[in-house]
């Protein structure tokens, strides 16, 4: 699976759809006027499976951001790697805690699953020399995700109710320069390789596609606040989601491949920073890159709460 995502990139760059997504930005500075050119990226895929490709556009989309709980998606990902071959152990309370991290977004199961595919841990801050030696360890996503082609973004932090402590601290750096960081192209790629199944193979995908998996509010009021608050909200009956969103007070940010009732595939990866009071932004933006590709959406009444 690794071979064949790094033989041959699967993403082709496509003007139509940068023009999209530039359209999509410009309305969405008219609308909502206090929003700045750097608080908004954007990246689209548009799936092709008669070639197993994704046609690809952006805007900004190299444009690194804090990715809140959206990097949970990539250590999903680099867990089912390790499943895969054979390198971890799925275990009852493992499957629970990639469960609560990816369904609920919990933080603390988050901290589970990063201590276990690193094999590190949290505690008492360490020495120069033992903490070279932790940080390391836990660079192991970066380094599976360098050999996937990702560059330019950072994925080696637990998610956090108040704040790291101890050694986790430290791994931030002095100024917090080692934060997590992702790009809206970053996400593209990684839920591409999930939709068309170069990651890992079919039992383990239809795994994690399970996990990612969320109803729609146009056809359940079970929809959960991932999916009604973001790209989820305006998808019209019928279209099937799989989705990892992120949200704190500085960032709100979401991943979605989604499958239309016309059969047509699509992956948004819309990130947004500095407008986490403004809920309707994202949606807005789907909504206006779905116009452009003449699609329908749902007109129904936003939901917000978490």
């Amino acid at each position: 699976m690794v071979a064949d995502a790094l033989m041959s990139d699967f993403l082709v760059p496509t003007p139509a759809l940068d023009a999209i997504a530039s359209k999509a930005i410009s309305k969405a500075k008219t609308e909502f006027p206090k929003v700045r050119p750097e608080q908004l990226a954007i990246s689209i895929g548009k799936i092709n499976r008669s070639n197993m490709t994704v046609e690809f556009g952006q805007f900004q989309g190299e444009t690194a951001m804090y990715p809140a709980s959206c990097i949970k998606l990539y250590y999903l990902a680099f867990g089912a790697t390790l499943l895969e071959n054979r390198k971890l152990t799925m275990t009852p309370e493992l499957e629970r805690g990639f469960t609560d991290m990816i369904v609920d977004s919990s933080n603390d199961a988050t901290a589970l699953i990063l201590d276990t595919v690193t094999g590190t841990t949290g505690g008492p801050e360490l020495s120069e020399r033992e903490l070279k030696a932790w940080q390391t360890k836990r660079g192991a996503v970066n380094r599976w995700l360098t050999t996937m082609g990702f560059q330019g973004i950072n994925a080696n932090q637990k998610t956090w109710n108040e704040g790291p402590y101890g050694r986790e601290r430290q791994g931030y750096g002095p100024n917090f320069e080692n934060r997590n960081s992702l790009t809206p192209n970053s996400g593209v790629r990684l839920m591409g390789l999930i939709a068309l199944g170069k990651l890992v193979g079919q039992d383990r995908n239809a795994w994690m596609m399970k996990l990612l998996n969320r109803k729609i509010p146009a056809d359940s009021k079970d929809a959960d606040f991932q999916s009604r608050a973001f790209t989820g909200g305006v998808l019209p009956a019928g279209a099937q989601l799989w989705s990892k969103a992120g949200y704190t007070d500085t960032a709100r940010l979401d991943i979605a491949w989604f499958k239309l009732a016309n059969g047509h595939e699509y992956i948004f990866s819309i990130f947004t920073k500095g407008q986490s009071n403004e809920p309707k932004l994202i949606p807005f933006v789907a909504r206006e890159i779905l116009n452009e590709f003449g699609e329908k959406t749902f007109d129904g009444i936003a939901d917000f709460s978490e």
